[in-house]
């Protein structure tokens, strides 16, 4: 039976482990921009510094970010960027993979980079709203085996599995 990995987070890695990560993040980045500019000019699209601000601000979190959350941080590090622009872009990003979104059973879409990143999933617990990442590749096998099976090559998916922490910690556990 294969193990399902579930992804560290922020506060488990080391000092070394961070280092390297923000190097690797660096190396991403410079690949996403040209990606990303590369995109725009195919599609019609301005390439514009406000376009790229909201770029590097989805890629220098490890969080999962709604639109106001980015336009907020973007309006603290004193960027002229309006939360229109915020949006479409986000949604542009999206259409070329280089950004995912995903509801988390909310009203609203958080986003999260996606280009060079381990591909993952999400369970959400429904009381507190605590969300950890995991990977499985027996269950990205099967779900590639699926879209086959009916005609379909899987380009990518959102995987979300909603419950409860088992945890009596959990804070918005009902008794």
């Amino acid at each position: 039976m294969e193990a399902i990995k579930v992804l560290p987070n922020k506060k488990e890695q080391t000092k070394s482990d961070e280092l390297v990560q923000k190097e690797r993040d660096k190396k991403i980045l410079k690949v996403v921009e040209d990606i990303f500019q590369s995109y725009l000019r195919k599609k019609g699209h301005r390439s514009t510094p406000e376009r790229l601000k909201v770029l590097r601000e989805i890629y220098s979190s490890p969080e999962h970010l709604d639109a106001d959350e980015i336009f907020m941080n973007l309006k603290l590090k004193k960027a002229n960027v309006s939360r229109a622009t915020v949006y479409n872009t986000l949604d542009i990003l999206v259409e070329c993979n280089l950004v995912s979104q995903n509801s988390f059973g909310h009203k609203h879409l958080h986003y999260e980079r996606s280009y060079g990143y381990k591909k993952h999933h999400h369970i959400i617990c429904e009381n507190c709203g605590r969300v950890v990442e995991f990977t499985s590749p027996k269950i990205d096998q099967e779900l590639s085996g699926i879209c086959m099976k009916h005609g379909f090559k899987l380009k990518r998916n959102v995987l979300q599995l909603f419950g409860e922490c088992i945890d009596d910690s959990c804070e918005g556990k009902n008794d």
